[in-house]
């Protein structure tokens, strides 16, 4: 089951790395933590820091004002990535990943969902899409987010919920994915 629930969690990131070379020793000790190295679970490298939502005290996400022709653009890219995703077309889900991603390592990406996507069965279901910070360059989008996996192996099945924000950027392209925050219910 561990190894379930590390496959849910490589789904559910990017692989979160950079150009630097920053290895960390485990020491198997309750002091090891990846909170030290510039890139880590949490804010995986981002340069900016401030991705995120704000919510009604209702609990609705607020949406961002965005223009109808980008919301609509940034929406097809959103359902493009997790499509691409649960087809696991790799030239499809690298063709709508930023070619200078500011969350990962594009490279390093790819190589570890190869890896996964050979060793596991994975479907990303989405609800509550929402852009919930617009410029005309850079871009947020919030989603509800159910994942389910099973270990094509030995058939082992689990299965999380939470929330993302995906952030896209503008390229000569269209928007491409460039990072990603997840955020699992417990």
């Amino acid at each position: 089951m561990k190894k379930m629930t590390l496959a849910v969690g490589l789904m559910l990131l990017l692989t979160a790395c950079s150009d630097e070379n920053n290895e960390a020793e485990n020491t198997n000790s309750v002091d090891d933590s990846n909170l030290e190295n510039e890139n880590n679970t949490l804010d995986h490298g981002m340069e900016d820091k401030s991705a995120g939502f704000t919510m009604t005290d209702d609990g609705q996400v607020i949406e961002a004002q965005t223009p109808e022709e980008e919301k609509a653009a940034l929406l097809e890219a959103y359902g493009e990535y997790i499509a691409a995703f649960n087809a696991e077309d790799m030239e499809r889900y690298m063709a709508i990943i930023a070619e200078e991603p500011e969350g990962f390592d594009r490279d390093e990406d790819r190589l570890a969902l190869e890896e996964a996507f050979a060793a596991y069965d994975t479907e990303y279901t989405t609800s509550n899409e929402t852009i919930v910070k617009f410029t005309p360059e850079r871009a947020e989008v919030f989603a509800e987010i159910s994942v389910s996996v099973s270990e094509e192996e030995s058939g082992a099945e689990t299965q999380q919920t939470g929330r993302q924000v995906v952030i896209f950027k503008k390229e000569t392209a269209g928007w491409k994915v460039s990072g990603l925050h997840f955020i699992g219910n417990q």
